[in-house]
């Protein structure tokens, strides 16, 4: 489940969560693009909880001569045939991020309903970002080949950036990739490393007072 950004309540909402994460990771907030698009990945409905929104994307038309452009000021995609020759049908990506909580369990995949529904709106070719290392490795498994690394890794706050660019045009005509892409199913139990703590804890303990009665038992 998504939304776009359409409403100022929810350009607030998309706000919050995103600064949210660069305050947090010390990322970079690049400014909101008057012409970006923006989307917010909401929580499957069975998971009740308060906060529903998972994670964020934005969507910028690429303009290389763009001074707040969120890629070409820290990597020269311009450079790069494929961008020359395609300039009028290349997306930057940008505010790419999913809550921690939900990491490794499958909930990334649902950010590709998100790709689904602008590729099929704006008919993107290509797509370029800077993204970290753990996104680019996460990327890299689920679209292989189709997800490239194009330039020497960047400095980031916490961790190496990645140049990156997406072959989105080779996805979308890829049937039974696309298929496989949209039906994955995340698992549906939120935050489990904070729920395992507390099962492990208590599990310990009760075996603690199980031990002291028995030794007891035994006296």
């Amino acid at each position: 489940m998504f939304q776009v950004v359409k409403t100022q309540k929810q350009q607030k909402q998309f706000e919050e969560t995103w600064e949210y994460f660069c305050r947090k990771y010390k990322w970079v907030n690049d400014p909101y693009a008057e012409n970006g698009i923006r989307y917010m990945l909401l929580r499957p409905k069975e998971i009740k909880e308060k906060n529903s929104i998972l994670g964020t994307i934005e969507f910028i038309p690429y303009d290389p001569i763009n001074v707040n452009s969120t890629v070409e000021g820290r990597f020269k995609f311009s450079e790069l045939i494929e961008i020359k020759e395609n300039q009028d049908r290349v997306w930057e990506i940008d505010k790419f991020c999913l809550h921690k909580d939900f990491h490794r369990l499958g909930y990334f995949s649902l950010f590709f309903q998100i790709f689904d529904h602008h590729v099929k709106e704006h008919n993107p070719k290509y797509y370029v970002a800077i993204v970290e290392k753990k996104l680019y490795r996460m990327l890299k498994i689920l679209l292989g080949p189709m997800a490239v690394q194009v330039g020497d890794p960047l400095d980031g706050p916490t961790t190496s950036l990645v140049p990156v660019m997406i072959y989105i045009e080779d996805i979308k005509n890829n049937t039974s990739l696309v298929s496989r892409l949209l039906s994955q199913i995340p698992d549906p139990q939120p935050t489990p490393k904070k729920k395992l703590a507390f099962n492990v804890f208590n599990g310990k303990k009760l075996m603690k007072m199980f031990r002291f009665h028995l030794a007891k038992i035994k006296e």
